[in-house]
């Protein structure tokens, strides 16, 4: 015999669905158009992203002199495929009436959003910062 506890003991930590099924239709509507503008700006941003890799990386005069921005442009590209999955999966989770469902931490790192956004939120930051230094060093033995 199956005890309710065995039975969403593995589905999720915190929230049973077939004993306390959620109604969150009302709650979490008015999020739809916000992450579907999510989705969107992220696809666009991606794509920009793309063509100005491509770019950076296919004339060698650029590639030798602007590796720093294809990095950067990399970067940005990781943070607006972030954009366009978190939209797309919580979208997703509206749908499934699944969104204000509390989950444990493990539960959230099966997902790809907090991967991508911790990649591309932290790697332009540094780019930003090598090419700030690069810049720094290239002023001060031009003055000295």
């Amino acid at each position: 015999m199956e005890t309710p506890c065995t039975q969403a003991a593995f589905k999720n930590a915190y929230w049973d669905n077939e004993t306390y099924p959620p109604d969150q239709s009302v709650a979490t509507a008015g999020l739809l158009p916000a992450f579907l503008t999510y989705s969107i700006c992220g696809g666009i941003a991606s794509v920009f992203n793309i063509i100005c890799i491509l770019v950076f990386l296919t004339k060698k005069d650029l590639r030798d002199k602007y590796l720093f921005f294809a990095l950067l442009a990399f970067g940005n590209l990781i943070n607006t495929l972030f954009c366009l999955v978190a939209g797309s999966l919580r979208r997703k989770m509206i749908f499934t009436n699944k969104f204000l469902q509390l989950r444990s931490i493990f539960e959230c790192l099966q997902q790809p959003g907090p991967h991508l956004q911790l990649l591309g939120g932290q790697l332009p930051a540094l780019v930003l910062l090598v090419i700030s230094l690069q810049r720094f060093f290239a002023v001060f033995t031009y003055v000295n």
